[in-house]
């Protein structure tokens, strides 16, 4: 089956890798993806996904199902110069393919931030795993049906959180699970990632330009650092993304119930043969 990785041309020039960041998710890592920005770097984070769109996402859920459900192949180094060619910086997504990455940048510079377990797990059912949840509630069941984006993000989401959860979703278990596996994701990256190549950040420590530019070789700007990594600015990323499928949804259904209505008004009319 051809995935959609497979449709993207062969980049003419593939930027070197400066900086590999393993973080999950809710981990400091949209405040990071600006302070990198603001640095000079380009850096890839789940923000270039909701600006790419949809082929962006089925790249993502593609990768995704191969490294954590064995759906398809793993994303090699090839796959990735295609999908961050243009890149030098690569954020959170390493997470939904840690081994994948780790094959493919084995001599890169890796940076992990860290987070409380209990503080993230709460941190993401309030922010992913209630929008992954409400995209499976009316209205935004039917409505995702009219936006190809959301749909996507829908299955892509719906799997991150069975397989963080164990299969519990957003309730008591869910979030003792993902607490569980997000120490395990944490051991196996300092497991698998040799020290002198990995630095490690406690957001509970602090983590600014004080802690990330020694170690980018980089001086210290003299602005603040450009995110405060709440539950309200991941909302205000990820809302016009939900107005667009209800837009879209709104004006799908006006439709249908507006052609259900002239067929049932020409069937009462007699008039159905003659349209049909």
């Amino acid at each position: 089956m051809l995935r959609e990785i497979d449709t993207l041309p062969t980049p003419r020039h593939v930027k070197p890798k400066k900086l590999v960041v393993l973080s999950a998710p809710r981990t400091g890592t949209h405040g990071l993806y600006n302070a990198l920005k603001l640095l000079g770097y380009k850096p890839y984070h789940m923000a270039e996904v909701l600006n790419v769109g949809a082929p962006a996402i089925r790249i993502m859920n593609d990768g995704m199902k191969a490294e954590l459900f064995h759906e398809g192949t793993p994303y090699g180094r090839e796959e990735f110069d295609k999908w961050f060619a243009d890149y030098d910086v690569i954020i959170e997504m390493p997470f939904f393919m840690l081994k994948s990455t780790l094959k493919a940048y084995p001599d890169a510079k890796f940076l992990l931030t860290e987070r409380d377990p209990e503080k993230w797990a709460k941190s993401f059912m309030n922010t992913a795993g209630a929008a992954i949840t409400s995209f499976s509630r009316l209205p935004m069941s039917v409505f995702r049906r009219f936006d190809s984006f959301t749909s996507h993000m829908h299955v892509f989401g719906g799997r991150i959180l069975n397989y963080c959860t164990n299969g519990y979703g957003v309730s008591e278990k869910g979030r003792q699970a993902l607490i569980e596996n997000y120490k395990a994701y944490i051991a196996e990256v300092k497991r698998l990632v040799p020290p002198n190549q990995l630095q490690v950040f406690k957001l509970e420590d602090g983590f600014g330009w004080e802690e990330l530019c020694p170690y980018l070789g980089v001086p210290i700007p003299e602005i603040p650092w450009p995110a405060l990594n709440t539950p309200e600015e991941f909302h205000s990323i990820v809302r016009p993304k939900i107005q667009t499928a209800i837009s879209k949804g709104m004006a799908g259904v006006t439709t249908i119930i507006a052609v259900a209505a002239i067929g049932i008004w020409y069937g009462r009319k007699g008039l159905l043969p003659l349209v049909t």
